[in-house]
């Protein structure tokens, strides 16, 4: 009996712990089934996840693509429209005469208006009363590059016109109004629009324009270009003619720090004289061949542009004529006067990233006497004075030392 319990016991004890190991087993496989489960649940989810940004990537490429191939209005009065064979056209400059100032010519041009009975706009203050100037519209600056031409456009900004400086949403200004007058055309057709930032208004007329020059190719320059002034007059008869005048010596410089455009003025305008046969040519190429510095040249040329504007504003009195100049202290609140946009509107621009970048501003334009480059010139000037002051007292300290060893 003993036996047969002993052998029951050590079966049973056997029993016991192949069960416990079959049970141990099925754990053991059971953890193993359920990491497998997990290992391919991980495995199908990053598959998803891959597969959902590719499908991503692909719907983004997919949409840039559809950007890309978007019907969109193109751009019509482009420069690279043109090639260096287009030929240059014909212009015409009186030969420069002694010119008076601006405030001396704009009072002879009033007193003409009123000899013919004609009231200047800033006279008639009902009639401007809720506007936001007191000039006819559209206004044309034909100042020539390097002549306030942004800081014009800045001024008319501030005092609620759209302004526009360079180009519109069409194109280049100076492209559109050439191509019009070839076609006899309002100078402004086909690029009188813009759509202004964070605005909802959508397209709004252009009020006015400034920088409307290009030195080519195509060059052309409305108030130097044969035609360029009549087309304004025939199909404008009562807008406003804005010019700001600066001393013309002065300009000659800017204009030969400015990139190439002293070369382009030659190369594809002519303004040196030696592409065309007609009035006055013969002058110009004596004017520019006569000496080896052309600083006159661009002088007599910068005054003769003036002159021919002067002279058909006083044929034109349809017209009105505004002008300023630069140098003049007092130009901002003249401006007021004739336009009645506050003078503080008046800012100093100076256009280009390289002068932003080389005078560490924030802005092209800043108010008149904040320039950061004139500002740094006036503090350099005010330290070599008190230099030279410092430098003054010390030899005169020396000389002092002298004399007492001299008297000992």
């Amino acid at each position: 009996d003993k036996d047969v319990a002993i052998e029951t016991k050590q079966g049973m004890t056997v029993r016991r712990r192949r069960q416990k190991e079959a049970l141990g087993h099925a754990d053991v496989m059971e953890a193993k089934s359920v990491n497998e489960t997990a290992r391919r649940l991980r495995r199908r989810r990053n598959r998803a996840e891959k597969e959902k940004r590719k499908k991503e990537k692909e719907h983004k490429a997919g949409e840039k693509e559809k950007v890309k191939k978007r019907p969109h209005k193109s751009t019509r009065y482009m420069a690279s429209n043109y090639t260096s064979d287009f030929d240059p056209l014909p212009w015409t400059l009186p030969k420069p005469l002694p010119l008076q100032s601006s405030k001396e010519f704009m009072a002879e041009y009033i007193a003409t208006k009123h000899k013919h009975n004609i009231r200047l706009p800033w006279e008639e203050t009902e009639k401007y009363a809720n506007k936001p100037v007191s000039l006819p519209l559209p206004i044309i600056s034909l100042n020539f590059p390097k002549s306030a031409t942004l800081t014009m456009k800045t001024y008319f900004d501030c005092g609620g016109l759209t302004a526009i400086h360079t180009s519109t949403i069409d194109g280049r200004i100076a492209v559109c109004m050439m191509e019009n007058q070839l076609k006899d055309k309002p100078p402004m057709h086909g690029c009188n629009t813009h759509r202004p930032r964070k605005d909802s208004r959508g397209l709004v007329p252009i009020d006015f324009i400034s920088d409307i020059g290009i030195q080519g190719p195509p060059c052309y320059y409305p108030g130097v270009h044969d035609g360029g002034l009549e087309n304004i007059v025939r199909h404008y008869p009562n807008a406003t003619i804005l010019m700001v005048t600066r001393d013309a010596q002065s300009w000659t410089r800017s204009i030969s720090k400015w990139g190439s455009l002293v070369h382009r003025l030659k190369k594809y305008c002519g303004f040196d004289g030696r592409l065309h046969e007609g009035p006055n040519y013969e002058f110009w190429w004596e004017s520019y061949s006569a000496k080896r510095d052309k600083t006159q040249h661009w002088m007599n040329f910068y005054h003769a542009h003036t002159q021919k504007i002067r002279e058909f504003a006083m044929k034109h009195l349809s017209l009105t004529y505004v002008e300023v100049e630069l140098e003049d202290k007092d130009m901002a609140k003249t401006l007021e006067e004739y336009t009645k946009v506050p003078a503080s509107c008046v800012m100093d621009c100076h256009p280009g990233p390289k002068w932003v970048v080389q005078n560490n501003a924030t802005s092209r334009c800043h108010p008149v006497g904040e320039n950061p480059a004139l500002m740094r010139a006036k503090e350099k000037v005010v330290e070599e004075e008190e230099e030279q002051e410092e430098e003054v007292e010390s030899i005169a300290d020396d000389d002092d030392d002298d004399d007492d060893n001299i008297s000992g």
